[in-house]
């Protein structure tokens, strides 16, 4: 059912013009914060990351981050045609760092989060910059997924699934890729480690931390947004201020804190488009309550 609904969804938003497909996107958001969708998390969220704010300020910036989201599953559909007309660089400009992604005679890891439209910013780097490579996850439902995927890689967009063997990872990196990975979900205590995100502990990935300290390659942060005056997604990139120690155990800790940190103070600057219906803090060190959104 989740395959059919998307597949109808997609088949009507592509063929919007992409003013009222955007505003058919708020719409959506709009309907979805009026009907409570994940209201308790997002303001959740909110009092966690931002507890000097006001009530009114919460929700309104929780009524825009569905708005967002609308936007983004509006949009997403289209983004093949963006590509194949070039029409991609009039809606996406990468403002700040491309230099950082051009200049490379090895790998680079790129970290980014679900700021702004991650899906159209994820196929603008790829259009602008050679040998970019994302990392996806592969969803349950198989014929949703290869929906979404086809999008994705008819937008130009090269992807690696997580469930692919290290050494895929590995000749990536080799060949002079830049792997990018959204790393602003909480993970799973096996697969993460206790980060400070907005004052509270949060469950970070460290895969993307390993990679760039096991074959000593630079880190990156780059996230885009939405320009309301423009109607544009602009793109920054920035390197991560980090020098490996040699303790292991220490660097990676520090590491995965620097670029969390790089994403935290993304979300600052633009708390309207980022992706507060998420669990963010849903994993809990021992000791702590088990689930802080009960």
């Amino acid at each position: 059912m989740s395959y059919l609904l998307a597949k109808a969804f997609f088949s009507f938003t592509k063929t919007l013009p992409r003013n009222i497909n955007l505003k058919t996107g708020e719409l959506i958001g709009s309907l979805f914060w009026y009907l409570g969708y994940r209201k308790e998390v997002i303001l959740r969220n909110l009092d966690i990351a931002f507890p000097e704010k006001s009530r009114e300020w919460k929700l309104e910036i929780g009524k825009k981050s569905l708005q967002n989201i609308g936007k983004v599953l509006t949009e997403f559909p289209k983004i093949p045609d963006y590509v194949k007309s070039g029409y991609i660089n009039e809606i996406f400009e990468i403002k700040k760092g491309k230099e950082l992604l051009q200049d490379r005679k090895e790998g680079k890891i790129l970290i980014s989060a679900h700021i702004g439209n991650w899906e159209l910013g994820g196929a603008g780097l790829a259009y602008n910059v050679e040998g970019i490579v994302d990392l996806a996850y592969r969803l349950k439902n198989k014929k949703l997924n290869d929906l979404i995927t086809n999008i994705r890689q008819s937008s130009g967009i090269k992807i690696i699934f997580h469930d692919q063997p290290l050494k895929d990872f590995i000749k990536a990196l080799k060949e002079g890729k830049v792997i990018t990975f959204l790393a602003d979900q909480n993970a799973l205590a096996h697969r993460g480690i206790f980060v400070d995100f907005f004052g509270l502990e949060a469950s970070t990935v460290t895969f993307p931390a390993k990679l760039a300290l096991k074959y000593n390659k630079e880190v990156l942060f780059g996230f885009s947004y939405f320009d309301y005056e423009t109607k544009k997604y602009l793109c920054e990139i920035e390197k991560i201020d980090f020098t490996p120690t040699g303790n292991y155990e220490k660097d990676l800790k520090e590491l995965t804190q620097a670029y969390t940190k790089k994403i935290e103070e993304a979300v600052k600057k633009h708390p309207d488009q980022y992706f507060w219906v998420h669990k963010r803090w849903k994993t809990r060190p021992k000791g702590q309550p088990e689930n802080i959104y009960d």
